[in-house]
C-alpha cells in the first residue's frame, strides 16, 4: 500500500510476554521492524562503550571479549548487585534514548508504519517519540519460563529481569491497544493482525 502519512509504532510488555512475536507476525506488512535489544547490543559492540563499562565495574577483561561473552560476564555482574544494575543502565539506557529521539526525528515524515519493539518502551521514555503503543501481555510465570529458554538463563534470573521492570499493567494503562497472549500463538497473531489492519485503515482515511 502506499500511504501519504506515516506511524511511528511501539510494541512492548515485560521481558517474555511475546513482544518480539507478535511484532514478527507483522515484520512484512510494515516498513520496518527495529529491536530494542539488537540496539543494546549493537553498543555492547562500540569500544567506547566497552570502555566505559570496564571503568565502571573496574573490568578492563571486558575490552577482549566477544560479543556473547560480553552479555554473560555482565549478566553475571549484575544478577545480586543492584549497584552494578544501576552502572550499567547509566551506560547504555542515555545511549539507546539518544537513538531512539534521532531516530523518530529521522522518520517524522516518512511514509507506511514502522515498528520498534522491546520491553524497556516505557521504562526509557521512548514512547513519547511513538505514535501508538501496544502492549503485550502475559503472566509472569509464562514469560519468565519463555524468557528462561529463550535466552539460556536461569528462571531465577528471568523473574529478577521481570521484577526490575515496570508492572505489567501500569503499561497496558497507558497504551493505546491491548494484546492478551493468554492461549495460542493464532490468537495472539489474529490480535496483532486486527490491531495493524486498524492502523493501515487510519492512514488511508
Amino acid at each position: 500500500m502506499n500511504y501519504d502519512s506515516g506511524y511511528l509504532v511501539g510494541i512492548t510488555g515485560n521481558s517474555g510476554c511475546g513482544q518480539s512475536t507478535a511484532a514478527g507476525y507483522i515484520a512484512d506488512r510494515c516498513e520496518g521492524v527495529c529491536s530494542l535489544d539488537r540496539i543494546g547490543h549493537r553498543l555492547l559492540s562500540k569500544q567506547y562503550v566497552l570502555r566505559d563499562l570496564a571503568a565502571g565495574f573496574s573490568k578492563n577483561s571486558l575490552l577482549t571479549m566477544k560479543e556473547n561473552e560480553i552479555r554473560s560476564e555482565l549478566r553475571n555482574i549484575v544478577f545480586d548487585e543492584p549497584e552494578m544494575m544501576v552502572i550499567l543502565n547509566s551506560v547504555l539506557h542515555p545511549r539507546m534514548v539518544r537513538w531512539a529521539s534521532t531516530t523518530a526525528a529521522i522518520l517524522e515524515s516518512s511514509r507506511g508504519i514502522r515498528i520498534l519493539e522491546g520491553a524497556l518502551i516505557y521504562e526509557l521514555g521512548i514512547d513519547t517519540y511513538l505514535d501508538y503503543m501496544i502492549v503485550i501481555e502475559d503472566t509472569v510465570e509464562r514469560s519468565a519460563e519463555r524468557l528462561a529458554e529463550r535466552d539460556d538463563i536461569s528462571t531465577e534470573y528471568a523473574l529478577k529481569r521481570w521484577n526490575q521492570q515496570l508492572p505489567v499493567n501500569d503499561k497496558s494503562s497507558r497504551a493505546d491497544y491491548v494484546v492478551h497472549n493468554s492461549k495460542d500463538l493464532d490468537y495472539l497473531k489474529q490480535q496483532i493482525l486486527n490491531i495493524f489492519e486498524e492502523l493501515e485503515g487510519r492512514l488511508l482515511i
